[in-house]
């Protein structure tokens, strides 16, 4: 059991030993280049305002859907 216990510190001892020798890699953020973010963002809006344009199409669509499906059939009596 005893030669667990030194297997345990020596594996320890070896990593706080390489955190101490060894750099850490340093991280680096690509950011994406000007031309590119504001083509990007150009497209997003162009996207939305063809979405917003065809919603009150889409809503007349749905109503009439609607009305179609609960269309009254004049047997019940008026509230």
């Amino acid at each position: 059991m005893r030669w667990l216990w030194r297997l345990v510190t020596l594996l320890v001892l070896l990593g706080f030993l390489k955190t101490l020798m060894v750099p850490q890699p340093k991280a680096f953020i690509a950011w994406p280049e000007s031309s590119n973010w504001t083509q990007k963002i150009q497209g997003e809006m162009k996207q939305l305002q063809r979405l917003s344009q065809d919603l009150p199409a889409s809503i007349e669509v749905e109503v009439r859907r609607l009305w179609k499906d609960f269309r009254p059939n004049g047997n019940d009596q008026e509230v």
